[in-house]
This record gives C-alpha cells, sequence and structure tokens, in this order.
C-alpha cells in the first residue's frame, strides 16, 4: 500500500512531502522555493530490515526488540506510568511466562481498581475533558515533569494491589 502525506508550517503551507510503503520504506523531500523550484532530492526515512536468521520467540526485528529497551538512564526518565515498566511484559522478554501470567492477572485487578477510581471522579494529571464530548486536551505540566525528572505526582499503576481500599 502506497503511503503520502505532507508536512504543513504554522501557516499551513506544505514545506515537505512523505512518500513510500508502508511496508518496505518510507522517504522524504523538501518542498522547493523561488530559489530551488525542485526542492531537495528524496532522503531515505526509514527502510525495513531483512528478517534475521537468529528469529526471536515472537520473531520481532530487531528495531521492534529495541522498542521496548529499557536502559538505565532511559529509565531514570520515565515516569512511572511508561508501559516499558510493565512488569508482565519484561518477564515475558526474559522467558519467565508463568511469573508473567501472574503479574498480568495482577494488573488486570490494578484495571478494575483504577476504572473505579475514574467512576468515582478521579481526574487525569495532564488531561482535561471537553465539555460535551470525549475529547481530551492537554492542560500542560508533562513535559515539565519529564524536565525535572520528578514523577512523585504520578500513580504507582505497576504496583501491588492495594488490601486496604474497597473498590467493589
Amino acid at each position: 500500500m502506497i503511503v503520502l502525506g505532507g508536512v504543513q508550517d504554522k501557516n499551513g503551507k506544505t514545506v515537505a512531502s512523505l512518500f513510500g510503503k508502508w511496508d518496505d520504506s518510507m522517504h522524504y523531500k523538501i518542498n522547493g522555493d523561488s530559489r530551488n523550484a525542485n526542492g531537495s532530492e528524496p532522503h531515505l526515512l526509514w527502510k525495513r530490515s531483512k528478517p534475521s536468521k537468529h528469529l526471536t520467540r515472537y520473531n520481532l526485528t530487531r528495531f521492534a526488540i529495541t522498542l521496548n529497551e529499557l536502559t538505565p538512564e532511559l529509565k531514570e526518565k520515565l515516569p512511572s506510568t511508561d508501559s516499558r515498566l510493565r512488569p508482565d511484559q519484561r518477564c515475558l522478554e526474559n522467558g519467565e511466562y508463568t511469573k508473567a501470567n501472574e503479574e498480568k492477572l495482577r494488573l488486570e485487578q490494578r484495571k478494575r481498581q483504577a476504572r473505579k477510581m475514574q467512576e468515582r471522579g478521579w481526574k487525569p494529571r495532564w488531561f482535561v475533558k471537553e465539555k460535551g464530548g470525549e475529547t481530551y486536551s492537554y492542560i500542560g505540566g508533562y513535559w515539565e515533569a519529564k524536565e525535572r525528572g520528578n514523577w512523585e505526582s504520578c500513580p504507582d499503576i505497576f504496583g501491588q494491589v492495594s488490601t486496604d481500599q474497597n473498590f467493589d
């Protein structure tokens, strides 16, 4: 399938074009101006990697594996809610399948708790629901917290299930 797109400046003028095939490669080209009517030559953004000779359990590509990589430097900068910190996912990656299933079941209980909290009036930290709709708008604070590395206001969504609260 062919993919076509454009990048616009703040005035709505298309300044670059994107094109390619979603399963093969993507390119971009800076659009021309009065000095260069044709614009730039196409530049490669992404190209599909050939499958590894050494397949992983889920036949993930090297790129797909790196998406969830968690280095100590990166871990310091992530909020406690980042999906790369999911314990069930980490157990799966480490080949601990029984423990991964136990963690998945525990996290499902956490999700049920969160849903009960939402029903009782819990509000998102960095978004506000638009009146009369299902759309949320960003209200600020995330990037500032990230800059400071201060995630104290984030809930521990992957932590242990609370036994002192009744959400039923």
